[in-house]
């Protein structure tokens, strides 16, 4: 019976979010204009059946579902126009209310952007300001510790991706993607 009971609320929330997917998937097409942004509602209810399957039912993993929704909404919207919009991380920012430890999310918050705010600043158009900002308030939410494996996770992405499949190297791309899978890798961790 208890079992039962479990994987109706599993099916139900995959569900919820798939249909949350669908939504997120037209409202990108409509603000980016394109046709780039696919299959957001499969990932969407594949980062609502992973936590839910980690984590079980509760206030965490309402947390950790959110959080990987703004994630994805991120990084689909940056594959589309190479930006993230500036309220992405405010978004963030306020689902790591949810469950704050205030010392270790302001070290998080200062701390995880430090290395692409100096990769800014030696190197002008290197590190676009949206990632600084999406990586801070990140770090907001995971804290020093699992802020910084998050992002050596999306970078180590980010490279072994672009190396083994993108072939025109002289033009940028979009880092939001990469530091998304990172920042989903280390909440699970």
């Amino acid at each position: 019976m208890i079992w039962t009971m479990e994987l109706h609320s599993f099916c139900a929330a995959v569900s919820a979010s798939f249909l949350w997917g669908m939504l997120m998937d037209m409202l990108l097409k409509r603000l980016t204009g394109s046709d780039k942004v696919r299959y957001v509602a499969v990932l969407a209810g594949a980062v609502t059946a992973v936590f839910v399957g980690v984590y079980g039912m509760g206030p965490h993993t309402l947390a950790c579902i959110l959080f990987g929704q703004v994630l994805l909404y991120a990084a689909a919207y940056d594959f589309a126009t190479h930006t993230v919009p500036d309220y992405v991380p405010v978004l963030i920012l306020l689902i790591g209310l949810m469950e704050v430890e205030f010392v270790p999310a302001f070290l998080g918050l200062v701390l995880v952007p430090l290395p692409f705010l100096a990769a800014a600043l030696i190197r002008e158009g290197s590190i676009g300001g949206g990632d600084i900002k999406l990586m801070g308030a990140c770090g907001f939410v995971l804290g020093v510790r699992r802020g910084y494996a998050a992002l050596m996770l999306g970078l180590f992405l980010a490279v072994v991706f672009q190396t083994a499949f993108v072939k025109k190297r002289d033009k940028g791309f979009a880092l939001a993607p990469y530091l998304a899978a990172g920042c989903l890798l280390a909440q699970l961790l």
